[in-house]
């Protein structure tokens, strides 16, 4: 027992411990710990559980226990823990600056949890055979070009899928009888004849340079005349119209390829004073009246800089040679070819313009009387040289009993109203001496008559000369637009058609006669001419036939029974033309019989389409945001059309069903009183650009909310402005479920890029969750920048009323090609309206070009940062630049200095060298010198927001005398902060009715690029 205790007992204590030890900590008792409660997180390394024996504070902890994947969102990565749900810190993703790629996408990936973004199809803008984004290579593949000669084949090529064909050649064709010339290649089969009757085509050198990307089958074109189509110009008597080089290039050249060179004319006897007379530098230095011998015995260069160049010939018509058209036979020469065509100038009847050239106003049951002086002023600022003695008016029909009368010596001795019969007959002498004196002269308006226009034409007559003129007297509140409207009025947009209707000229004619009219005759003046559109009868039916002048005046419209006239009046149909901007005058006469009838005239006047997929003004929310509308938008879009005018309120003239417009929606403006607009009430406002009191509306104040989403809103509205001037206009609002994407690439000068079909449907995916049909062009880009052109020619260029379509096919978004116009740089910017599969307008968005000289590279900046179009852009404008690293840095805070420096480039101005050790000292001195800023400087301290924009305000020159009188931020009423917003270049914070600017606020270099970029592209 000793030895047990010696020897054994302490091995068994020790057992004991160790036992013990492997026990939950708090042990009361010994329970078998068989039912453990779940684990719960105790710190970031452990997680613990307790027994749950009743009266068992037994508990054991271990340390957690990670999943192998990760949990992750667009921003961050986590990992949890499998057995208690413990969550790892949140990580930002690691990129690792390289995209990775598949052979459809390229992503950005994160390289700890592998979280995939910025997601995207390969785009090849450029088509150079690698995606712009990521750079993968795209693959190469052969492919088969056909060129058809009618029934044969003429040449077959193959070539690597997208490169261009070899010059195919000039092939030929001949027939008995018919001379053949070749016109060009067309994708689409003509059939063995081969004749070209409108396709789009191409030239065998246009050919040479269009690259394809599939086998493609190419047709022959001939044209089977051997005289050309006349070239034709239309002017008003007494009128002048510019001769354009390029209508007889674009004569020539749609016969032969060569170039044309110059022209030679052989004018008639027709050619003489009494028709008029071609000028060579009409009203310039050099101005020489070119007689038929001049016109003979010269030749006219296409070129500028030759001795007789076609642009500085003019026509100059006679004022009384209306109704004649001049034709003079001419030949066109090219490099190798001649061809033999007419010019032919018509001369319109006179002018028919709505607009007065003299002005009176006078209130309802008033009176206004007449000024000798204006009669004498308008004569004389036409004929200085001859002296102004009488005039004679000409009533029309707008004169009347219910609007006013015309008297002499009114309420006097001799008093007389003249009536519309015997009006003509009087001669209304200037001399107050003179029997029917013009001082004597008052013109008495009815009660009734507010809102009313009466028009008298008159001519003017002199010692020697004579002039013709419109008088309006426009009586109470005449709208502008109002008082161009003829007696029946139309509005049309460009490309649409609109019916006439018959109940018009009827309810016309009733106003002065108790009966049925039985027929129309018109009298078209020159605004009725192709440039505008033409009248159809039976429009898209089978007898459907475009109406001449000499149609519409020579025949009879009936109104009910065909015996009283040639055509049915109620099946006539206006066709605007697409570039229709102006407006067309008709006089016409409704007849009961040859003794009963009504002179009246007719205005069709073209209107901004209100159409979803049309808009002026452009704005772009989610459904869940409002819209405030900036009322510099409206003072830009009015400042387009009238450079030298101010804009002075907007009435609105529609509003759409879904969504409401309000006024002081957040009830914080001084000005009017809150209002929500609805369409029958909204033309009751006027919205003041620069309200006077507070009593005024002012147009800053206007808040759009929407209801629902994937839907293109349009609000039409007419911008009043000063000298009489108005112009109506659209705006445009998409409302998306998410924020619309842009779209944009950068391309080099001179390469044409083709519309990114797949990038576009994506971009509306996105901001829509819709799939897209189809997409219309709002606006095509200027000229001096370049051309959308369909197909691979440049023949066919795209417009603004066709949707170009999702799916393969002639009109699909994939034919649409910009090519910049030659040396062209710069941005570009294309907006367009996107439709759903069924034809809704679901999204407004944009697609922006970059055409550079080359591609910057910035290791810290790609496609996927936000200032990367600005960086990319001005860099190659050399306006910005980065550091020696290849870095760009935009985040960094911008100094004074290269502040300066970037916003003095972005003005015009040009590289400044060191006035003194700073790098930017000369632009400091120059800025100095041109007071962009006055003071001492530390050019390496941060600028603020404030500092930026009085600099550039001042170094684009932007005017202050035109500002609003309603200031746009809350927290600074600086002057040159107001002009650089009013030019659409800086913008505020806004929030819950109240702008701030952040004056004091420092700048980022990504953000200072895109201010710089806004002024590069300023247009003021």
């Amino acid at each position: 027992m000793k030895r047990f205790l010696k020897r054994r007992l302490p091995a068994l204590m020790l057992s004991a411990v160790l036992v013990l030890s492997l026990m939950p900590t708090a042990l009361a008792a010994d329970c078998g710990h068989n039912s453990w409660g779940a684990w719960q997180k105790l710190n970031d390394q452990q997680h613990q559980r307790t027994c749950l024996v009743s009266g068992c504070s037994g508990s054991q902890a271990a340390s957690h226990n990670w999943a192998s994947h990760y949990e992750m969102d667009s921003t961050y990565h986590l990992r949890k823990c499998t057995d208690c749900g413990a969550q790892t810190p949140h990580e930002l993703h690691q990129y690792s600056g390289s995209m990775k790629s598949d052979a459809s996408n390229h992503w950005d990936q994160c390289i700890v949890c592998g979280y995939k973004d910025n997601l995207g199809g390969h785009v090849d803008l450029n088509n150079d055979l690698r995606c712009d984004t990521c750079g993968y290579s795209m693959p190469v593949s052969t492919i088969t070009v056909t060129f058809k000669n009618g029934s044969s084949t003429y040449r077959t090529q193959s070539i690597k899928k997208g490169n261009a064909p070899s010059n195919p050649g000039t092939p030929s064709k001949s027939s008995s009888g018919k001379i053949y010339t070749f016109k060009g290649w067309t994708t689409r089969d003509p059939g063995s004849s081969a004749i070209y009757n409108g396709q789009s085509y191409m030239t065998s050198s246009e050919v040479s340079k269009t690259t394809l990307n599939s086998s493609t089958t190419y047709y022959a074109l001939y044209t089977v005349s051997s005289r050309a189509d006349s070239i034709v110009y239309e002017v008003d008597p007494g009128e002048s119209v510019d001769f354009d080089r390029t209508d007889f290039r674009e004569v020539y050249e749609d016969v032969y390829d060569d170039d044309f060179d110059y022209v030679d004319f052989y004018p008639d006897s027709s050619y003489k004073s009494s028709v008029g007379y071609i000028y060579y530098d009409y009203k310039g230095s050099d101005e020489e009246r070119l007689d038929r011998d001049d016109l003979t015995d010269n030749y006219f260069e296409y070129s500028n800089s030759s001795s007789y160049p076609l642009d500085k010939l003019t026509f100059v018509a006679d004022k009384d040679a209306g109704s004649r058209t001049l034709t003079i036979d001419c030949t066109l020469y090219g490099e190798d070819n001649e061809l033999d065509t007419t010019l032919e100038i018509k001369i319109g009847r006179g002018s028919s313009s709505s607009k007065a050239d003299i002005v009176y106003e006078v209130d309802p049951d008033d009176t206004v009387d007449f000024d000798r002086g204006d009669f004498k002023e308008y004569f004389e600022d036409e004929y200085d040289d001859d002296t102004f003695d009488y005039v004679v008016l000409y009533p029309d029909s707008s004169y009347k009993s219910s609007n006013g009368y015309l008297y002499y010596d009114y309420k006097g001795d001799e008093e007389e109203r003249i009536s519309k019969d015997d009006m003509e007959d009087y001669k209304f002498k200037y001399s107050r001496s003179s029997s029917y004196a013009i001082d004597y002269l008052t013109f008495v308006a009815d009660e009734d008559a507010d809102g009313s226009v009466v028009r008298l034409e008159f001519t003017a007559y002199g010692d020697e000369e004579d002039l013709d003129g419109v008088l309006e007297i426009r009586i109470g509140d005449v709208d502008e637009e109002e008082a161009e409207k003829g007696d029946i009025d139309y509005t049309v947009a460009a490309g649409e058609t609109v019916e006439l209707d018959r109940s018009d000229f009827k309810d016309y004619f009733e106003e002065e006669y108790d009966k049925t009219p039985r027929w129309v005759t018109f009298d078209p003046g020159s605004s009725y001419k192709s440039s505008n559109g033409y009248i159809y009868y039976d429009y898209d039916g089978r007898d459907e036939e475009r109406l001449s002048k000499d149609d519409l005046s020579e025949n009879k419209f009936y109104y009910n029974d065909d015996k009283y006239g040639d055509y049915d009046l109620d099946e006539l149909t206006f066709v605007a033309s697409k570039d229709f901007d102006g407006a067309v005058t008709l006089n016409f006469t409704v007849w009961y019989d040859t003794s009963t009838y009504v002179d009246g005239t007719l205005t069709i006047r073209s209107k901004a389409t209100a159409v979803a997929g049309e808009g002026n003004i452009l704005y772009y929310t989610t459904y869940s945001s409002s819209v405030q509308l900036n009322h510099n938008d409206f003072a830009r879009f009015f400042k387009e059309k009238y450079p030298n005018e101010t804009l002075n309120y907007v009435v609105f003239n529609s509003l759409p069903t879904s969504g409401t417009l309000n006024y002081d929606y957040y009830n914080a403006s001084k000005y009017g009183k809150p209002v929500r607009l609805t369409s029958s009430n909204c033309s009751d406002y006027k919205f003041y650009f620069s309200p006077d009191s507070t009593s005024d509306y002012a147009l800053s104040e206007l808040t759009f909310t929407p209801n629902g989403f994937n839907y293109c809103p349009a609000i039409s509205f007419t911008a009043y402005g000063s000298g009489s001037k108005a112009v109506s206009g659209t705006v445009l609002i998409s409302v998306t479920l998410n924020t619309m994407p842009e779209v944009y690439g950068v391309t080099t000068r001179g390469s044409a890029v083709s519309f990114p079909s797949s990038s576009l449907s994506s971009a509306v995916s996105k901001g829509t969750g819709m799939t897209m049909g189809s997409i219309q062009l709002l606006e095509l880009p200027a000229s001096s920048q370049g051309t959308i052109y369909v197909g691979s020619g440049t023949s066919t260029k795209a417009n603004t009323s066709t949707k170009y379509t999702t799916s393969s096919g002639s009109q699909s978004i994939s034919q649409l090609r910009f090519v910049p116009a030659s040396g062209y740089t710069g941005s570009v910017e294309i907006p367009y309206v996107a439709y759903s599969s069924t034809g809704n307008a679901i999204a407004s968005g944009k697609l922006c070009l970059g055409i550079v000289k080359s591609v910057p590279k910035f290791k810290d900046v790609n496609s996927s940062t936000w200032c990367y179009k600005y960086v990319v852009e001005m860099s190659d404008a050399d306006v910005i630049d980065g550091y020696a690293d290849g870095s760009f840095r935009p985040d960094n805070t911008v100094t004074y200095g290269q502040a300066l420096k970037l916003i003095m480039l972005a003005a015009g101005y040009s590289a400044q060298n060191p006035t003194g050790s700073h790098w930017a000292s000369g632009y400091l001195t120059k800025a100095k010198n041109d007071k962009l800023i006055s003071g001492s400087v530390n050019l390496d301290a941060p600028i603020t927001r404030l500092a930026v924009a009085q600099i550039a305000a001042k170094a684009m020159k932007l005017s202050t005398s035109d500002l609003s009188s309603v200031k746009p931020f809350t927290d600074t009423s600086d002057i040159y902060v107001q002009a650089l917003s009013a030019a659409g270049i800086v913008q505020g914070y806004f929030s819950n009715g109240t702008s701030t600017f952040k004056p004091g606020n420092t700048l980022t270099r990504g953000q200072l690029s895109a201010i710089v970029w806004r002024m590069e592209n300023y247009e003021g």
